[in-house]
């Protein structure tokens, strides 16, 4: 994180020093360069008439001729050989071709066939800043910019140096590392991002830890009656009981496969694998689809559907939602003494689902545990993987919404999923 704070100082003082450079190249090349021209303009004329007074005179009244000459200037006017003044090729050339020009502050012209030069100056200077006090102006505001970078990146680059702590200490193993952000008045939105982040995370290895002890635990008793009915079977010595063995193990086989399969249901919604487009589906016609998928199975339960008066429509993942409910309708039907009802509510803008039987309920204390997986309240026989209750809560997490328990009015449980309704205006009641 150090180095890329110094990278990024770096590039930014490389920045402000190139403009600085162009700035500077801009002033000398355009500004002064017009002054000079300006200069030359102005008092070129009074040179070449000095040198041209010279000449008239004659080069043995000089001296005569340079004061008359000298009344006439406000500034001093000299003659000097050519070998005083160290000049470039480019202004030898321009004075014999008989320019006048300024040239380290003073005008010079060459006095024609003679190795003397008229010289004006030093010459008065324009009121304003001078190259080097622009030089030194740029220099300051590149100082001030650089430090003011400096101190604005400090806190953010702090920040940033505590999420790279906070990571590395993440990636140690330490899950429970957050950043704290409570003594600072800004943070950036990474850093809540982060902790966000690293929440959901801790929430997921934690929960697949102790799914992975579940299934572990889960798994040993189908193996178990595999193992132990393949041994019966080798022991046989009749075909029928070689048959009744054989038919354990694929009644073991077959629980082994439905928990293969709601384990890879279970871990799909978790993972937020579902990809299927949303669609408007009416409610009634869902928990119909269910109660034909599970009511056979319970012959002597009686499913009551909602009133057909109800045509709630919902734009939901249908796939998803169909699972939840027939999820729920089965564990009723699994446990009820005789009666399933479903029944569609409308508040405000949820939309709740009801699912209740007259079984025997469940306590205050286990309507949270309930929904954990591999939680089965029931002993005996019931059949199950006890993942169903808590794929329906995964479903209803998908779907933005969430599932809880309660007890019924016809004396059993009471299962309700809640939904956003997207458009709660259009609801028909």
């Amino acid at each position: 994180m150090t180095r890329l704070f110094f990278r990024f100082y770096l590039g930014v003082l490389l920045i402000l020093f190139v403009a600085w450079c162009i700035q500077a190249y801009v002033f000398r090349g355009t500004t002064e360069a017009n002054n000079i021209k300006v200069i030359e303009d102005a008092l070129g004329g009074g040179t070449l008439s000095a040198r041209d007074d010279l000449l008239a005179g004659g080069t043995e009244e000089f001296s005569e001729t340079l004061k008359t000459i000298q009344t006439r200037f406000a500034f001093p006017v000299k003659i000097i050989p050519r070998s005083q003044r160290s000049m470039s090729k480019n202004v030898v050339q321009r004075i014999d071709r008989g320019e006048a020009m300024l040239h380290g502050g003073k005008m010079i012209a060459a006095i024609t066939d003679t190795e003397f030069l008229v010289e004006l100056g030093p010459l008065p200077k324009f009121v304003g800043p001078t190259g080097n006090d622009v030089l030194l102006g740029l220099a300051s505001v590149f100082l001030l910019a650089a430090g003011a970078i400096a101190i604005l990146l400090r806190p953010i680059i702090r920040q940033f140096r505590t999420v790279e702590t906070t990571a590395l200490a993440i990636a140690d193993g330490d899950l429970s590392a957050r950043i704290d952000d409570r003594k600072r008045k800004r943070s950036l939105p990474i850093v809540g991002a982060f902790n966000t982040m690293a929440d959901r995370t801790e929430s997921l290895l934690r929960s697949q830890k102790e799914l992975l002890q579940a299934v572990s635990h889960e798994l040993r008793t189908p193996l178990a009656r595999i193992k132990f009915a393949t041994e019966l079977v080798r022991s046989a010595d009749t075909h029928e009981k070689r048959s009744q063995r054989i038919d354990s193990i694929d009644e073991a086989t077959d629980k082994l496969d439905g928990l293969v399969g709601e384990l890879l249901d279970y871990t799909r919604y978790d993972a937020g694998t579902e990809t299927a487009k949303r669609e408007t589906v009416p409610l009634n016609a869902l928990i119909a689809e269910a109660i034909d998928l599970h009511a056979p199975l319970y012959p002597k339960i009686r499913f009551k559907t909602p009133d057909s008066s109800c045509s709630t429509k919902l734009t939901t993942y249908r796939a998803g939602l169909l699972r939840a409910i027939s999820n729920l309708v089965s564990n009723a039907g699994k446990y009820a003494k005789s009666e399933v009802q479903i029944s569609v509510r409308n508040q405000e803008d949820e939309v709740l689902i009801d699912v209740e039987d007259d079984g025997d309920g469940i306590s205050k204390e286990n309507r949270e545990s309930v929904f954990e997986p591999f939680r089965r309240l029931a002993t005996g026989s019931q059949p199950g993987t006890g993942l169903g209750l808590a794929l329906v809560r995964r479903i209803c997490g998908r779907l933005s919404g969430v599932v809880s328990a309660h007890e019924s009015s016809l004396g059993g449980a009471k299962f309700t999923i809640r939904l956003p309704h997207p458009n709660p205006d259009k609801i028909k009641k």
